[in-house]
């Protein structure tokens, strides 16, 4: 059977229809992108891992393993990640799961935001795109997603050509790296996001609370 593409394959494969009211994956998806019916417009984020969580649950109702939301959460946390906790990896591993798999199946933002805009022709102006709260942290994860798209595709032909034996073996971090103008402090996108701020000595608000040390 084809599937419009990855979105569609995942949702067969584990299942998922069932994690939507109506069983309409992709109109829980819609609608909540856009704001229809009752939901509040969301991000690309949220709505990834949403679909993410609900794959990791399916996978745990069928190896019987726990799937309180709590449970689910902090082992989402953990696997999403650039790095897996490798103890967890193990706990899956004894209960029958690949984490590695999942790790491989859960989707991104650029997959799905092509889900919404390919498969199911929708759209956003841009000002109901700004009006997102989440559309600056999705813009730069798209952004991170490309760039490691196009240095996996270098990769495979560098591998063809011998110049790099097994490159497409070697995993790909893309970091985007915030740095205050005025001393040597340097900051991820993501941890300037989570505290307010890139450089509490130069470019930090009044409000902004005292330094914790990050």
């Amino acid at each position: 059977m084809q599937h419009c593409c990855k979105v569609g394959r995942l949702t067969a494969t584990y299942d998922l229809q069932h994690a939507a009211r109506d069983g309409d994956v992709d109109g829980y998806l819609r609608a909540r992108w856009l704001g229809q019916d009752e939901y509040t417009e969301t991000g690309l984020r949220p709505l990834k891992e949403w679909f993410n969580k609900q794959l990791l649950k399916s996978v745990y109702t069928d190896h019987n393993r726990s799937t309180l939301a709590t449970r689910v959460d902090a082992d989402y946390e953990a696997l999403s990640g650039e790095e897996p906790d490798i103890s967890l990896l193990g706990e899956l591993e004894a209960d029958g799961i690949d984490g590695n798999q999942l790790r491989s199946d859960f989707l991104s933002t650029s997959t799905l935001y092509r889900h919404l805009t390919d498969c199911l022709s929708e759209s956003k102006s841009n000002n109901a795109a700004e009006g997102d709260s989440d559309w600056e942290a999705d813009k730069v994860d798209y952004a991170k997603e490309v760039v490691e798209r196009s240095v996996r595709e270098s990769l495979q032909s560098l591998e063809n050509k011998s110049m790099i034996p097994e490159a497409t073996r070697s995993t790909i971090k893309t970091e985007v790296i915030l740095g205050c103008p005025e001393c040597a402090t340097q900051v991820r996108f993501e941890r300037a996001l989570e505290r307010g701020y890139i450089c509490q000595d130069h470019m930090a608000s009044e409000i902004t609370g005292p330094s914790d040390g990050g």
